[in-house]
């Protein structure tokens, strides 16, 4: 089978073959890793090694799978690639070829890690038979994966790995925000829990006019958190083992902090950020260290952010349910710590704090049945795209950078789609935004078929044009969020959960509820506000005003793709509106040039947003590796109208694809966030 059948291909290139192997790198404690405490520590690790590569068998294997890279690097180099993946060894963030944005919401990364592995050791890619979990973190994909081990299904390991990213990753995520939960039954049946933050009952539409910065610090930034009664929800309908035991990791993490990581590291270092967040001391004392009169951020692998307040609450939450924070014990207190730090959530707002359990979209395009988490998620703005790219003659690969343009204009159609996207509310009666005319219009192939038609091969269109009756100019645009964190979880029954859990800016509001140790999320932030045009002179989308209870729209936007009713991928990513980019550019890369896995997450992307009208090309460097798009597509960008700059930051995919003919799973985790998958 091709990619033009629409079949992935195997297309494995030298940079998985070490990771895709076995599973496991030099860290597993299953292979007598080095890294891996109670193994006989480095030396002993090392003895075993030497020992192993004293025999006669290991060195001709080594020879030959030297010769094998050698060769199979050769063959990438020279083939057509979205943009080549080069690994620098130890770098810090460069400063971009061009002019363009330099730093990722969370905070710049730099580190002196591999390209094929994280800091620890674990493989970025990994194979299974069983399951596999792809979190943006290594441990917490590992406490995924021993919930797996344990008989626990995809909902199991998605809760436990969630709950750990809100503590091990604070900066993007945890039970002070809120998801989107798309879950695929072994049966092929889909649904979405929409546990996305929403407004408290005192909101309007006009409350940050002419005060902007309160939508992004403070109490009033503060939507009302889902995220523990949408896991809630989840365990209800789904889980299998007891509710109590997906929280034991997280709790212990929490209570007695833990080896800070590189990432977090990142996000806590420099003096811009170390005065910016000592301006909140609870934010301060929790995540930095006091060195005499001054404050710095943690070392890698120095333990910090003990947060007891959250681990007694997430006990608690794990004894007796959530209704704990949301009507109980803690809901006086919670409401009472917001409205001090200037919020206007009250008591009454956290007891109707309910998920939306919502169907799925789905689409047919490229031969698979594609599942996306409907609005206010932007699932449906990644499927317009993916539907006009599918109706050019396949492979796009063999068009070269006509192929990479095209990618670009779709892009930009679908980024004016999605401005006439919002909150339908929780019932068809009561909406929010009547949606019926966007979805209708993005249902309809003529529809597509006319976007697709619009896109010139020799140029850009003219700005009005995008989205076509749905253009930016008539609808408004959103505001930009912000971070995330994604995982991806695929079961031994194959059932599939792509997870997209936020609490937006880096460090949400930098309100940390001290009756609680929640770090609330930023979430009003993503609505739009009459009267304040972006900062590229756009007005603001009226689909997306503040209204009491409504959810602000978001870039997340979790995809599970079928074949003939069985899984083939379960993907996401996180970083604001490049998830957009990210998933779309993950997903042609896959169908349409075929390549592995790995190199479709992993390779230097580009974005487009429309506003501003500015192609973004990756030019820096994230934990060793160095992701410089091809400098010769990007001029040829340039040459059909594309006003081309770098930029130092990207989207962090998570993705696990079924080898349609093996059976296998095969499980990324972004280089970009220095995470690793784990099997089961």
């Amino acid at each position: 089978m091709t990619a033009n059948e629409g079949q992935f291909g195997r297309g494995f290139t030298a940079i998985e073959l070490e990771a895709t192997t076995s599973g496991r790198g030099w860290g597993s404690a299953a292979d007598g890793g080095i890294l891996e405490p109670g193994s006989g520590g480095v030396r002993g690790g090392l003895q075993r090694v030497y020992q192993r590569l004293k025999q006669p068998a290991v060195l001709l294997g080594i020879a030959g799978a030297l010769l094998i890279l050698l060769v199979a690097a050769a063959a990438y180099s020279t083939g057509r690639r979205s943009g080549r993946l080069q690994v620098s060894g130890c770098a810090g963030l460069t400063a971009p070829a061009l002019q363009g944005d330099t730093v990722a919401p969370e905070g710049s990364i730099e580190g002196s890690f591999e390209a094929l592995h994280d800091y620890r050791g674990r493989p970025r890619s990994v194979t299974a038979a069983g399951g596999l979990v792809a979190a943006d973190n290594g441990r917490c994909s590992e406490i995924g994966a021993a919930v797996l081990r344990e008989g626990g299904n995809a909902v199991d390991a998605a809760i436990a790995t969630a709950l750990c990213q809100g503590v091990l990753n604070p900066q993007a995520s945890g039970a002070g925000g809120g998801h989107f939960m798309l879950i695929r039954l072994p049966n092929g049946t889909a649904e979405c829990i929409d546990a996305r933050e929403f407004a408290p009952g005192a909101a309007n539409e006009t409350m940050f006019v002419d005060r902007p910065d309160a939508s992004i610090s403070g109490g009033l930034a503060v939507a009302v958190p889902l995220e523990l009664r949408g896991m809630w929800t989840a365990h209800h309908r789904h889980g299998r083992l007891p509710w109590k035991r997906l929280f034991q990791p997280a709790i212990k993490l929490a209570a007695s902090g833990f080896p800070a990581h590189p990432y977090l590291v990142a996000t806590l270092s420099g003096e811009s950020q170390i005065a910016a967040l000592s301006q909140w001391p609870a934010i301060r004392d929790t995540f930095l260290i006091r060195q005499g009169s001054k404050w710095r951020g943690p070392r890698v692998n120095e333990t910090c952010c003990k947060r007891p307040q959250l681990a007694a609450l997430l006990q608690d939450v794990a004894e007796e349910g959530p209704d704990v924070l949301y009507v109980g014990k803690y809901a006086e207190q919670l409401a009472a710590d917001i409205q001090a730090a200037g919020g206007v959530i009250t008591t009454v707002d956290l007891a109707s704090a309910a998920p939306v359990i919502s169907q799925p979209l789905r689409r047919h395009i490229w031969g698979l049945d594609w599942i996306g988490a409907p609005p206010p998620s932007s699932s449906a703005a990644v499927l317009a795209a993916l539907e006009i790219l599918a109706g050019y003659e396949q492979p796009l690969a063999g068009s070269g950078s006509v192929g990479v343009h095209r990618m670009t204009e779709a892009l930009k159609h679908a980024f004016a789609l999605r401005m006439s996207l919002g909150d339908p509310g929780p019932t068809p009666e009561l909406p929010f935004v009547d949606l019926s005319a966007i979805l209708s219009a993005l249902n309809s192939s003529d529809f597509i078929d006319s976007l697709r038609s619009s896109i010139s091969d020799s140029g850009t269109l003219p700005f009005s044009a995008y989205g076509g009756a749905f253009n930016i100019t008539t609808v408004g645009a959103h505001p930009e969020d912000h971070g995330t964190s994604h995982l991806s979880v695929v079961d031994a029954d194959r059932m599939a959960v792509a997870m997209t859990t936020t609490i937006n800016t880096g460090f949400g509001s930098k309100v940390l509820s001290p009756s609680t140790g929640l770090l609330l999320n930023n979430q009003m932030d993503d609505f739009s506000t009459p009267g304040q045009p972006n900062v590229y002179g756009i007005a603001p989308s009226k689909a997306n005003f503040i209204r009491p209870r409504k959810k602000p729209f978001s870039s997340m936007s979790p995809l599970i793709a079928e074949r003939n009713g069985s899984l083939v991928l379960a993907i996401g990513a996180s970083g604001g509106p490049r998830i957009i980019s990210a998933v779309l550019q993950a997903c042609v890369r896959l169908v349409a040039y075929g390549e592995g896995l790995f190199p479709a997450v992993a390779n230097p992307r580009l974005h487009h947003q429309l506003t501003p009208n500015l192609l973004y090309v990756e030019d820096w460097n994230a934990t060793g590796v160095a992701f410089k798009y091809d400098a010769d597509t990007a001029e040829l960008l340039a040459t059909r109208g594309h006003n081309v700059s770098s930029t130092a930051w990207g989207a962090v995919t998570q993705a696990i694809l079924v080898d349609a003919d093996t059976g296998e799973l095969h499980g990324v985790s972004d280089p970009r966030k220095d995470g690793a998958p784990a099997a089961a």
